[in-house]
């Protein structure tokens, strides 16, 4: 695992509240790690969105687009991940850019994404992830797997975004 990224996720229903603040509320540039104020906090959906920024100095998700590179991939293929009810370990599935949309462009949102209620909405996640990733990881998923979305901003176009999706694979004792 790669054990530089290590930070309390917050959370506050929206994603602006922890973008430029730190869990005391004080005014900070590299803000929080925080979860998608779409998902419930709980992390009970199906896949979880978390973002922080890309820090030139390697805080918060500043070391995150590492990822880019097969070989980091094989080096770190995991995340342990712990929430205050338990530990999850989960295996990187996919990486990729991409980018936020206009709210009229038809296209994968990946940061839209939430919970599969059936096998056609996760099918329809699940190709658009793998075919955008960078690298094939070899990992495979299905319906019902629970899913971790790590975002970060990017610089390669507007509004850029660089991500980690990865799938659970074990909990903790």
């Amino acid at each position: 695992e790669n054990e530089s990224i290590s930070y309390p996720i917050l959370y506050s229903g929206d994603n602006v509240r922890y973008l430029r603040r730190t869990l005391d509320g004080k005014n900070a540039s590299a803000g929080s790690i925080f979860l998608d104020g779409g998902n419930t906090p709980d992390f009970e959906d199906s896949r979880n969105v978390i973002y922080g920024h890309n820090m030139k100095d390697g805080s918060m998700f500043g070391d995150l687009d590492l990822y880019r590179k097969e070989s980091f991939w094989q080096e770190h293929p995991r995340i342990s991940f712990d929430t205050l009810y338990e530990e999850r370990i989960y295996e990187i599935i996919a990486v990729f850019r991409s980018r936020v949309y206009q709210p009229e462009e038809d296209v994968f949102k990946y940061y839209q994404f939430y919970q599969a209620e059936n096998q056609e909405e996760f099918s329809w996640f699940y190709e658009n992830i793998k075919e955008l990733s960078l690298y094939d990881t070899g990992v495979t998923a299905a319906f019902g797997d629970t899913f971790l979305t790590l975002s970060t901003c990017a610089y390669h176009v507007e509004d850029g975004r660089f991500v980690v999706v990865a799938k659970a694979i074990a909990a903790g004792e």
